[in-house]
């Protein structure tokens, strides 16, 4: 064995030459860090609402110095993993993942103007089909329940002169969260967490949120009574209405960029929208 070469190296006067290697990377310490606690939370050691150790404890445990871990503790801070808290009971825990990170993500693809209303209100619709079919065979009498009860909360406020935009959202989050799919149920936070910023560039007013409650109790209805034919055409009249105030409403956003809408939807929507009623956005 002594005298074989490596595949793809060769001899020379000096020694061996072996091109098919690659230097070594050698990690700062603060990623090992980082893969460590990592390792943790993935093998199930720490579980979200977990404190990690003080820095300085740490540190002291890990034989490394106290700015390696501050930097580890920033690093998983900034991707989502770790919640850092202030005051007496505060410290380093392990979050709780939900869809603001992907909140985060599309918010800056938003922003970049990389994403129009079209595609925003396109991806509403393939989303809330689906969560709205499987709500239909999963929902049970408790999400039944907190759906009524998020309808009842924004007309009572809408009738105190109140806009009931979060109530709104919130339907559509706890719809997705009936559906029994925490991917679906997550990304479906996040388009909300989006239109969200359309909405209250708009300000609209109490009496659209009524309308939109009064929406949403006909869509309960229809979940209720079992059969998606019935179902889905409420739900996606309901969503066009929106979607054809929402492209108006990009015009004036600072936050929404209207060039990528296309005038498909726009068509579909005043084909969809009753002519009784004004065209609003969710709020």
């Amino acid at each position: 064995m002594s005298g074989q070469v490596a595949k793809g190296a060769r001899s020379t006067a000096t020694g061996i030459e072996a091109p098919s290697f690659e230097p070594l990377k050698v990690q700062r310490t603060f990623e090992v860090i980082v893969d460590m606690i990592k390792e943790r939370i993935f093998s199930g050691t720490y579980e979200p609402g977990d404190r990690l150790p003080a820095e300085r404890e740490f540190a002291r445990v890990l034989r490394v110095g106290r700015p390696a871990v501050r930097e580890a503790y920033r690093a998983l801070e900034l991707i989502g993993i770790l919640e850092i808290r202030k005051g007496k009971q505060g410290g380093a825990f392990i979050a709780r993942q939900d869809h603001r990170l992907v909140t985060q993500s599309l918010g800056d693809l938003v922003r970049l103007k990389q994403v129009g209303m079209a595609q925003l209100t396109q991806a509403r619709l393939v989303l809330e089909k689906d969560v709205a079919e499987l709500a239909l065979h999963r929902a049970g009498a408790a999400d039944i329940a907190r759906l009524r009860a998020c309808i009842a909360e924004a007309i009572a406020q809408s009738r105190r002169g109140i806009t009931a935009t979060e109530e709104n959202l919130r339907f559509h989050v706890l719809l997705g969260e009936a559906s029994g799919n925490p991917i679906l149920a997550i990304m479906l936070a996040s388009v909300m967490d989006l239109l969200r910023l359309v909405i209250r560039a708009a300000s609209p007013g109490p009496r659209v949120s009524l309308d939109v409650a009064e929406d949403h109790h006909a869509i309960v209805d229809a979940l209720e009574a079992g059969r998606f034919e019935r179902l889905w055409p409420i739900m996606e009249a309901h969503i066009r209405r929106s979607n054809l105030a929402l492209m108006k409403l990009a015009g004036r956003s600072a936050h929404i960029s209207p060039r990528a809408a296309d005038k498909a939807p726009r068509r579909r929507a005043r084909a969809a929208a009753p002519r009784s009623r004004t065209l609003h956005p969710e709020a």
